[in-house]
């Protein structure tokens, strides 16, 4: 093979991968738009569960029965308003952890994704999680809202407290410390 048809041959490949990534982000995104708008969840408790380290470790990530229903609450409560408001698809990262997935990944020990009480989303982009973040911030409904933006990744946490409890705490983090930003919340994410 001369040196332009292994060029070639590994454009096509790099192009269909692309195009293979781009139909499951469309798929998804249509996935979760026809939910909504027959009037269900735009989330599952299986989604908020889902966990390829678990999956390639063995780990039984299944919620106790009170993790479940912490779960149903954050999805009604906060997940699904803020993707009616958003308009478009939103990414579970990280829901629940049972406690031996939590380890594994150096989760802190009091995490509320523990208790089925959190979960990491994203939109894919800086620009959108912004959005999404200000939607989030402006609904009201939450215990913490963490900008998580360590070492080039970026995701936003979001945790509902069952009880109702809940702190309407916003902070930022950057991989090393965690900075309360609750009253300066949007100079801090611009």
């Amino acid at each position: 093979m001369t040196k332009q048809q292994t060029i070639i041959t590994a454009s096509v490949g790099i192009s269909l991968t692309i195009c293979a990534a781009l139909v499951v982000i469309f798929y998804e995104q249509m996935k979760q738009s026809i939910k909504g708008a027959m009037g269900k969840s735009y989330f599952s408790i299986s989604e908020l569960c889902a966990s390829d380290t678990a999956r390639k470790r063995g780990i039984d990530n299944t919620p106790t029965p009170e993790a479940r229903e912490s779960l149903q609450n954050l999805i009604d409560y906060v997940l699904d308003p803020a993707r009616r408001k958003y308009g478009s698809y939103i990414l579970v990262s990280s829901g629940y952890r049972c406690p031996a997935l939590n380890t594994v990944i150096g989760g802190v020990k009091n995490s509320q994704h523990l208790t089925g009480e959190a979960a990491d989303i994203t939109t894919g982009s800086l620009q959108n999680d912004r959005k999404l973040f200000a939607i989030l911030v402006k609904q009201g409904n939450y215990d913490q809202l963490i900008w998580e933006k360590p070492k080039n990744k970026l995701w936003i946490h979001v945790s509902y407290s069952k009880d109702g409890n809940n702190r309407g705490q916003i902070l930022s983090y950057n991989g090393k410390k965690y900075t309360n930003i609750t009253n300066d919340w949007q100079t801090a994410l611009a």
